[in-house]
C-alpha cells in the first residue's frame, strides 16, 4: 500500500488535537460536547493512519546498550521524571486522602485486598455496607491484586498507580528518538510533556489522587509493546491483564484471534490462547473462584442504572468529559448501551474483513486504537481518567511509527 505524503505530519497533528481534547482544550467551559467529536475524529484518523505506516518493530537493543551514553542520558531523565512525580503526588496525597468522600474506588479496592489479605477470598467481592450504604465490588482481579502488597505494608496504594503510570512514560523516553534535524520529534516530545504535566501537575482527572488508572494505563503501553515486539507468550499477558482490569477489550480479542485463524498463524494463536487460559486462571480462578466470574460476568447488566443513579446524583461528570453520553442525555442511557456493546465487536471485526482483503501493516495496533476510542467515547458514565489509556497507546505508536517513517523509504 502507497505511503500517504506527510505520513508523520498528519499522525502527529491529529494526535496534538486528541491529547488536546482530552487535557487543556477541556479548561474552557462548555467545550467538552465539541471536544468529544474532535476527540473521536482525531483518534480514527490515527488508527486509520497507523495502518499506512511501515510495520512498526521495536528497535533493536545494541550491544553493551546500558554503556551508551544515549541510554544513560534516558536513565537521568527517567529519574528526574520520578523525583518530580514522587514530589507532586506527595502534594496530591496530602490534599485528597483516601476516602469516599473524595472518590470511592481505592476506598473499595483497599477493601477488598484486605478480604483478601485476610483469607476471604470467597468473600472479596461480597457487598461493603459502610460504602454508600451497601455497594457492591466491581473490580477485575488484576485491577485490585497489584493494590495488596501496598495494603498489606502499610503503604499508601495510590504509589501502585503512579508507578505503573512511571512505567509508561519510562517506555516512551526509552523509545523516543529526538532530532535537531526533524522538528516532527521536538513537537511529539512537547506534546508528551503537556499530557505529562496535566496528568501529574495540574491533576485535573485525579489519576494520581484518587484513581486506580494508572495501572490500566502501564497495561495496555505493556500491550502495545507486546504487539509490535511479535511475541505471543508476552502478547497473551498484556491481553490477559488488560481483559482483567477493564471490558474494554472485549471486542477486539475475538476479532485479533480471529484474524490470526484466517492468517494460519496457528502457533501463534495456540501460544497466545494458552497463555491467556493460564493467565485467567492464575489471576482470576485461583483467588476468587469460578462463582465470582459467574457472578462478575452479569455485572454489565447493571450499568445502564448505575449510569441513571449517576445522571441524577453527579451530572457534571457527562459535561466535563469527551464522550458522547451527553448527546443520549438521562433518559436514552439505554439506547447509547446498545450501541457501546454492539459498536465494541462489530468495529474490529469490520477490521478483519477489510484487511483480508487489502494489504493493511499493524492491523492488531489500529483495531486496538479504534476499539478503544469507541469504547470510551460511547461509554455509559465517561469519568474523565478512563480516556488516558487511549492517549498512551496513541504516544507509544506514534513514537514508534515516526521512527519507522524516517528508516523506510516510501
Amino acid at each position: 500500500m502507497n505511503r500517504p505524503k506527510n505520513l508523520s505530519l498528519k499522525l502527529l497533528s491529529f494526535f496534538a488535537a486528541e491529547t488536546l481534547s482530552v487535557t487543556w482544550l477541556l479548561k474552557v467551559p462548555g467545550w467538552a460536547p465539541f471536544l468529544s467529536f474532535l476527540y473521536f475524529l482525531s483518534g480514527m484518523a490515527i488508527a486509520g493512519l497507523l495502518t499506512r505506516a511501515p510495520e512498526l518493530r521495536l528497535p533493536t537493543p545494541a550491544k553493551r546498550a546500558w554503556s551508551q551514553p544515549i541510554n544513560q542520558q534516558r536513565l537521568i531523565v527517567i529519574g528526574l521524571m520520578g523525583l518530580a512525580i514522587w514530589s507532586w503526588c506527595r502534594y496530591w496525597f496530602e490534599e485528597m486522602p483516601i476516602d469516599i468522600t473524595n472518590a470511592d474506588m481505592l476506598p473499595i479496592i483497599k477493601v477488598m485486598s484486605e478480604r483478601f489479605i485476610a483469607g476471604q477470598h470467597s468473600h472479596v467481592y461480597d457487598v461493603i455496607p459502610w460504602i454508600w450504604h451497601g455497594t457492591q465490588p466491581i473490580y477485575l482481579p488484576a485491577m485490585w491484586l497489584p493494590y495488596v502488597p501496598a495494603v498489606f505494608l502499610g503503604l499508601d496504594m495510590r504509589w501502585i498507580a503512579v508507578a505503573g503510570l512511571l512505567f509508561s512514560f519510562a517506555a516512551f523516553i526509552f523509545l523516543y528518538r529526538p532530532s535537531s534535524r526533524n522538528y516532527l520529534s521536538f513537537f511529539l516530545g512537547t506534546l508528551s510533556f503537556l499530557l505529562f504535566w496535566w496528568l501529574v501537575a495540574d491533576n485535573t482527572p485525579g489519576i494520581v489522587s484518587v484513581a486506580e488508572e494508572g495501572m490500566v494505563i502501564g497495561y495496555y503501553v505493556l500491550l502495545v509493546l507486546a504487539l509490535v515486539s511479535g511475541k505471543p507468550w508476552l502478547t497473551g499477558i498484556a491481553i490477559s491483564l488488560c481483559m482483567l482490569s477493564r471490558y474494554a477489550l472485549v471486542g477486539w480479542i475475538p476479532a485479533y484471534l480471529v484474524f490470526l485463524a484466517m492468517e494460519k498463524k496457528w502457533k501463534t494463536l495456540s501460544i497466545i490462547t494458552l497463555t491467556g487460559m493460564s493467565c485467567f486462571v492464575l489471576l482470576f480462578l485461583v483467588p476468587v473462584g469460578l462463582n465470582t466470574f459467574v457472578r462478575l460476568a452479569k455485572l454489565p447488566g447493571d450499568y445502564v442504572a448505575f449510569a441513571g443513579r449517576v445522571w441524577k446524583d453527579s451530572p457534571d461528570v457527562f459535561s466535563t468529559a469527551p464522550a458522547f453520553a451527553w448527546l443520549f442525555g438521562p433518559n436514552r442511557v439505554a439506547l447509547l448501551h446498545t450501541l457501546l456493546i454492539s459498536l465494541t465487536f462489530i468495529a474490529p471485526m469490520s477490521f478483519v474483513l477489510l484487511v483480508r482483503r487489502r494489504s493493511v501493516a499493524n492491523w492488531p495496533l489500529a483495531a486496538l486504537k479504534a476499539s478503544l476510542v469507541i469504547f470510551f467515547c460511547f461509554i455509559d458514565v465517561p469519568y474523565l481518567y478512563l480516556f488516558y489509556t487511549s492517549s498512551f497507546v496513541s504516544l507509544i505508536a506514534l513514537t514508534l511509527a515516526l521512527h519507522q517513517i524516517g528508516r523506510t523509504p516510501a
